[in-house]
């Protein structure tokens, strides 16, 4: 039992055997006006708490609701957390494409280069063979 419950009870106990001696003492009118006064007084504690009580139940129901839009809000994190490591995969990915596309194209102008250096080198010995007089024939 706790302290509240044994005050209250101590109360009402004392408050009944102040209504039954009332009646016979002198200031039994004064005693029972003290007794209505403490009854009234109850009733506002007992109003008061009842009204704490709701306040404390509205908070708690507000305190589960937002504890589950918190543990949604984290799932959504996650996933969110999860999509962004794939999108920066494929934008390393896609970043150097272009970079090894560039390497390869280099390496193809290089070769092209090199082709029409070799090219230019048999159109040059094909055009001195040409040139060189030929012996005449008898």
């Amino acid at each position: 039992m706790g302290v509240a419950e044994k005050g209250g009870n101590a109360l009402r106990k004392l408050k009944s055997a102040a209504q039954k001696r009332a009646s016979s003492l002198p200031a039994g009118n004064l005693i029972n006006a003290v007794v209505d006064q403490v009854n009234q007084f109850e009733t506002g504690i007992k109003q008061t708490v009842d009204g704490v009580q709701d306040k404390v139940k509205g908070l708690q129901a507000n305190l589960l609701k937002m504890y589950q839009a918190n543990k949604e809000l984290e799932q959504e994190n996650r996933e969110m957390s999860k999509a962004m490591v794939g999108l920066e995969k494929e934008n390393a990915h896609l970043t150097m494409k272009p970079d090894r596309t560039q390497m390869e194209l280099d390496v193809m102008k290089a070769k092209l280069e090199n082709i029409g250096k070799l090219v230019s080198g048999y159109e040059e010995s094909i055009a001195a063979v040409t040139r060189s007089p030929k012996p005449k024939r008898k």
